[in-house]
């Protein structure tokens, strides 16, 4: 006979699960303030390393050794809340290295197209150069991107026999970028701003008549909100005519909201803020 665990268990399982699979999305840009010229194409290569500030190591420790012992014992309240601040803060960005591959190309004057696939997202979007450096003394353009995960995340083995499905997350940017450009360098920078929207769900890896019989229904839990970053960035690069090494820093605020549902009932609202550091490296290309 299969013997469900208790529900603050199964919370500990999800949270951990949402610790184990959580992934950083790509702020950065790594592009210049101008478009290239009509016919031509900007590209680049490189990656991002998200630094969630506070005590993140801390909270995660004591959020791995807690979900061990649910395996022996039912959690405390008190114990479950501390893996409800682990998982808040890791979620929806934990410490990782993102790496990225994007192109743009511009298809009529000042205006550019672009895809970018960073790690299991992809990134389609477009920007408009408003101000000519030629012209106004500065470049200027801005743009809205949308952003789609098109891979699945792996629970791994955290619990046998539950799977991470269903799982979703999209999202909106709008960069605006102001700067200056030479033969031998690239120097740009503006505000930041992206919304996130996610969910997912834990389900019963066994046969669907089976999990009708036993509880109604294979889903244990689910987990979804939404999110702001809302910052700044600025970058500058070297190099020569067609091909420069880059470097830029992005500093954003996380703010963010979410519900997690287990057997169908909230347990519990998980709102989080929290300040991030993204500094990137990485090749820019224009031909």
């Amino acid at each position: 006979m299969l013997v469900l665990r208790s529900t603050p268990t199964l919370i500990s399982v999800l949270l951990a699960s949402l610790i184990a699979v959580g992934c950083a999305p790509a702020l950065s840009s790594m592009q210049p303030a101008h478009v290239a010229p009509k016919g031509h194409v900007q590209a680049e290569l490189g990656m991002d390393i998200s630094i969630p500030t506070g005590s993140i190591s801390d909270l995660v420790d004591v959020a791995t050794v807690l979900v061990d012992a649910s395996d022996d014992r039912d959690l405390t309240q008190a114990e479950v809340d501390q893996i409800y601040a682990a998982a808040g803060s890791l979620a929806l960005n934990p410490p990782s290295v993102t790496p990225h591959i994007g192109v743009g190309y511009t298809p009529i004057d000042n205006l550019e197209v672009s895809l970018r696939f960073a790690t299991s997202s992809l990134r389609l979007g477009g920007r408009y150069q408003f101000l000519n450096g030629e012209k106004h003394g500065v470049d200027a353009s801005v743009g809205l991107g949308l952003g789609y995960y098109i891979l699945p995340l792996p629970l791994g083995d955290t619990l046998q026999i539950v799977e991470l499905e269903d799982f979703t997350r999209f999202q909106i940017d709008v960069p605006l970028v102001f700067g200056k450009q030479g033969n031998w360098y690239r120097i740009w920078g503006g505000p930041r701003f992206m919304y996130t929207h996610f969910g997912t769900s834990l389900k019963l890896a066994i046969p669907e008549d089976v999990a009708k019989a036993i509880a109604g229904r294979s889903e244990l839990a689910s987990f979804g909100g939404n999110a702001f970053y809302v910052g700044g960035q600025g970058g500058v690069a070297v190099g020569y005519k067609h091909v420069f090494f880059g470097f830029e820093l992005t500093l954003v605020q996380l703010i963010s909201n979410g519900n997690l549902q287990v057997l169908n009932q909230t347990v519990r609202e998980l709102d989080h803020n929290s300040f991030i550091v993204y500094p990137a490296l990485g090749f820019m290309g224009e031909f």
